[in-house]
């Protein structure tokens, strides 16, 4: 009776696609031995395109926050029977530019494949430092399967457990080492593996494998082109998730589906702007009171990450409603 299916990022892409999604994103690349120096360095090559495609913050609101680690160092310790942990390379962080710059300088370790080690790092990684009402997604970028199955099984129903997404990106022909994977993807496996069939397609077209990778498994995937020709066509502009400039107005609707059935409602009503509601107030419309002039416009129009309210002590913030402004009419 609880269960419900969603679809999501159904609309066509376009290529210029960004993730702007509220979760907590861990990267664990394969650095083991079965790569040579090249197919490693096509491996980071790739997450660094991938990883340009998110953002930790957009239209005012908190994003992507994501860490890396390294796996692929496994050796057995001096004990005899430990083997060695995987590399926490950088921490969960919005500061995707300090991010990157670590994925670059990551070197190859050249161990066996310790998947299940990185499993339990990302498990510590999401204690310390992961967000309250963010997804936790782990994302494993692999050329193959893991040394220590059962152990790899046994870490994987822990992350299960505790509400962990897992994502694989598969680089390989064998066909084996995928059918184990789609075991340790969240299911449904179709909607959280992408498999590519070996290093040389990789390399042949890295941009495509990375707009696959994140419209597959971003939440919240959009096209900036996209959605300003939609806005244009609409004449209203989405401005602030999570708050809204100025006074909130007269209700319009409770039954006001998206955007840009309330910004029909708005326009009707001679308003500078609109309230949309989300959460348990989906639905609700509101007229906003802030005067929108042409050059208030035009710096939201390029204010996309970080936009500011004039008005009072700048934008309210809200937990149930997004702000919008309709676009004036030109000077005479």
């Amino acid at each position: 009776m609880r269960f419900a299916e969603q679809e999501c990022n159904v609309q066509s892409c376009i290529g210029d696609e960004i993730c702007v999604a509220q979760q907590d994103l861990l990267i664990a690349i394969d650095g083991s031995g079965s790569l040579r120096d090249s197919g490693f360095t096509t491996l980071r090559t790739y997450a660094v395109d991938l990883l340009a495609k998110y953002k930790s913050q957009y239209y005012g609101a908190d994003a992507m926050k994501i860490g890396l680690i390294e796996f692929g160092n496994g050796i057995v310790m001096a004990d005899g029977v430990t083997v060695s942990p995987a590399m926490n390379v950088h921490t969960l962080s919005t500061d995707l530019v300090s991010v990157t710059s670590a994925l670059e300088g990551m070197v190859q370790k050249k161990g066996f494949t310790n998947m299940a080690q990185a499993f339990a790092l990302a498990e510590t990684m999401y204690t310390s430092a992961g967000r309250k009402g963010a997804q936790s997604a782990l994302m494993v970028i692999t050329d193959g399967k893991p040394s220590f199955q059962f152990q790899t099984n046994e870490l994987v129903e822990q992350l299960q457990d505790k509400g962990v997404q897992r994502f694989f990106v598969v680089i390989t022909d064998n066909q084996k080492s995928v059918e184990l994977m789609k075991h340790y993807a969240s299911a449904p496996w179709e909607t959280n593996l992408l498999h590519v069939p070996g290093l040389a397609m990789l390399q042949a077209d890295q941009s495509v494998w990375s707009q696959k990778a994140l419209t597959l498994f971003c939440p919240q995937a959009m096209s900036p082109s996209l959605v300003g020709v939609q806005e244009n066509a609409g004449g209203f502009l989405h401005v602030r998730d999570g708050g809204y400039c100025g006074g909130r107005g007269a209700l319009l609707s409770t039954e006001a589906n998206d955007a840009a059935a309330c910004s029909f409602l708005a326009q009707g009503a001679g308003s500078p702007g609109f309230l949309l509601g989300f959460s348990f107030r989906r639905g609700y419309c509101y007229a906003s009171e802030f005067v929108v002039d042409n050059a208030q416009y035009t710096q939201w129009e390029s204010e996309k990450v970080e936009p500011s309210c004039p008005e009072g002590d700048g934008f309210t913030n809200s937990a149930i409603f997004d702000y919008y402004a309709i676009e004036p009419m030109p000077e005479a």
